[in-house]
């Protein structure tokens, strides 16, 4: 297929420029926007310096300039698009990110001391040594994931970038070796149009994974606490508890006595602390959250009841020793706690019933205690009962 090296160069611009109308859009639409604006200049210089670099070789321009402005064009855009992907995936300013306008910088005097740039086989060779780095550079730093938030589209981000960067040393190679790698240039400049137009796909599908899954975070979390709330954790249960399940409730203890003597804001506060140090103890990957009110609910998908009461005595403890205070005056917080441990499998409604009736045992007998639900009896009765008609059945 024979490409044509005016209309690539016509394309290649554009490209960048379409890329740059993207990320000003989501910018403009998405709270997610850190560095967006500055991915958006990248592309935009990258475009100025290809146009310039076009009207150059038709003579349209002088020499000494066009090759002296459009080769520093690139590494400045490849410095901004590595500084706004790292504010992007920071969700913050880039900080010291500027440093690496320090490169364009001695590039710009090294060109201007020695005239480098006015040989087309040393600007082409700098020029794409300088886009591989970054490209590298860029897919490492979405690789790293800095804030652990797991998306997918990151793969796919750092694989374009890396491709980028083959297609920039193989050309290289094609400079140096002519004959061993043949890469024309309207292949490479293809290439390279492909590579943006992904790169651009992959920042918005990127924006846009984050957005959905925090906000699938917001459905799933407790707007006062900032644990876990009863939907998430329900949504995570077995609905049938295999033996060894447990399911611990805790209540705050005379949290309506809180809530009378003290108002609601310390009330609050009350919820928010006990939350917050529950789930400290737990860790994040505890199937805690909030159930409603001042209760708490936690699963142990595998647990003895020695484990189950252990755990929530922990936290009571943990709990009872909490200082709140509210408008300087110290408010006693204690929990009580029922905990059911499943002795073979049963539905998970009555395996929190169990825990529930737990619950109450424990407040009867005086609150800031944990209770343990009593399985032996439903198992005897049920056994008996499976006696009786296995019976009934032998002699009918």
């Amino acid at each position: 297929m024979h490409l044509d090296l005016a209309t690539i160069l016509i394309l290649h611009p554009l490209s960048l420029v379409v890329g740059a109308i993207c990320f000003l859009y989501l910018r403009w639409h998405s709270r997610c926007s850190h560095g967006l604006g500055t991915m958006a200049v990248a592309l935009l210089l990258l475009a100025a310096g290809s146009l310039l670099a076009g009207a150059g070789a038709n003579g349209q321009v002088d020499y000494a300039i066009w090759t002296f402005v459009s080769f520093i064009l690139g590494p400045v855009s490849y410095a901004f698009f590595w500084i706004g992907l790292l504010s992007l995936l920071h969700e913050r300013g880039a900080g010291r990110g500027w440093w690496v306008l320090v490169l364009p910088i001695v590039l710009s005097v090294a060109a201007l001391a020695t005239g480098f740039h006015l040989d087309n086989l040393s600007r082409a060779t700098v020029f794409l040594s300088v886009m591989g780095g970054f490209a590298l550079a860029s897919a490492w730093l979405v690789a790293s994931d800095p804030k652990i938030e797991g998306l997918k589209s990151r793969y796919g981000l750092a694989g374009v970038l890396v491709f980028k960067a083959v297609i920039a040393f193989v050309t290289i190679a094609s400079i140096a070796l002519p004959q061993t790698v043949a890469v024309t240039p309207p292949e490479t400049f293809l290439v390279l149009i492909l590579c943006q137009f992904a790169i651009a796909m992959f920042v918005l599908i990127l924006v846009q994974e984050r957005s959905e899954k925090r906000l699938i975070a917001l459905t799933e979390t407790d707007s006062l606490t900032g644990i876990r709330n009863r939907h998430w954790l329900m949504d995570r249960m077995p609905r049938q508890a295999g033996m060894g399940s447990a399911f611990v409730i805790f209540d705050i203890d005379h949290f309506k006595h809180v809530n009378d003597r003290y108002g609601h804001q310390a009330g609050d506060q009350v919820l928010t602390a006990v939350a917050q140090k529950m789930a400290r103890l737990l860790g994040a990957q505890a199937l805690l959250a909030r159930m409603g009110g001042e209760e708490f609910g936690l699963f142990l998908p595998q647990a003895t009841a020695e484990t189950a009461m252990a755990k929530a005595e922990l936290l009571r403890q943990a709990v009872e020793a909490l200082i709140v205070e509210h408008d300087g005056v110290r408010i006693p917080v204690t929990l009580s706690a029922g905990a059911a441990v499943a002795p073979a499998a049963l539905s998970m409604t009555r395996l929190v019933a169990c825990a529930d009736e737990a619950l109450y045992c424990a407040k009867r007998a005086g609150r800031n205690r944990v209770r343990l639900f009593a399985f032996e009896t439903a198992t005897d009765e049920a056994t008996a009962a499976s006696d009786e008609a296995h019976t009934q059945e032998k002699y009918a």
